[in-house]
């Protein structure tokens, strides 16, 4: 797993999580444009996420996008946003396995029970591995094995996809948003901490989507929500 866009102040934030399940990581690894996002250009991520999203239409690797609005990040703050990012996106991959109905809306107890259904039918314990130093809470909530790796999306050929997953499927995004609100100048600051961004936040005032958590300046009075395992968590 790895994520894209912890830390602007604009948009949703989106994760990817891959799974070289029917295919072995030497196969993948002659991919040349499997590595860091970071590392590519931009026509380049464009060519190796088309690559992965053919790979899964093969069946030969199983891979999820998640995300999660900005809405929910001043809701719960960036740890629990990408806590649920990711178990949004690993029920989505286990429904894919177990070949179970998706629901429109789980709590964490649907996730904990497929993950049960997939250990006992396959004979398998599942392991996720984060590029980072934490695991956003996932042992604790699910219950499953973690490991964290700094810089795994360097070396990882997994999480290196995971990586292009996230930072494509949020470059599409900012693609809409630039051509929605031009006197904003997204392609200039790219939702980040800029002077310019901050400048036309106080030109034309935050959008829907600003996180206002992160304008504190402006929203004093935004506090982070207190979260409980029964909450509910929608897909669509």
């Amino acid at each position: 797993m790895d994520e894209a866009w912890r830390g602007p102040l604009y948009g949703p934030l989106h994760i990817g999580i891959v799974s070289n399940i029917w295919i072995s990581e030497k196969l993948l690894r002659k991919h040349l444009l499997f590595q860091d996002s970071k590392a590519l250009t931009p026509k380049k991520r464009e060519e190796a996420f088309s690559e992965i999203m053919d790979l899964k239409k093969q069946e030969k690797i199983l891979c999820e996008i998640g995300t999660i609005s900005s809405e929910m990040i001043d809701t719960f703050w960036v740890t629990r946003a990408i806590n649920l990012a990711v178990i949004k996106a690993l029920y989505s991959m286990l429904v894919s396995i177990l070949s179970e109905k998706k629901k429109k809306k789980i709590i964490i107890d649907d996730v904990k029970k497929l993950i049960s259904k997939y250990e006992k039918k396959f004979n398998d314990n599942i392991e996720l591995v984060f590029d980072g130093k934490t695991d956003f809470w996932i042992w604790k909530d699910l219950g499953v094995k973690t490991s964290r790796i700094v810089h795994w999306d360097a070396s990882c050929v997994q999480i290196a996809m995971a990586s292009i997953l996230a930072k494509v499927s949020r470059d599409h995004i900012l693609d809409r948003v630039w051509e929605q609100y031009p006197n904003y100048w997204f392609e200039k600051h790219k939702g980040y901490w800029t002077k310019l961004h901050y400048a036309k936040i106080e030109e034309y005032w935050v959008l829907p989507e600003h996180r206002k958590l992160f304008l504190k300046k402006i929203f004093p009075e935004r506090k982070i929500q207190k979260y409980n395992k029964d909450y509910i968590i929608s897909l669509s």
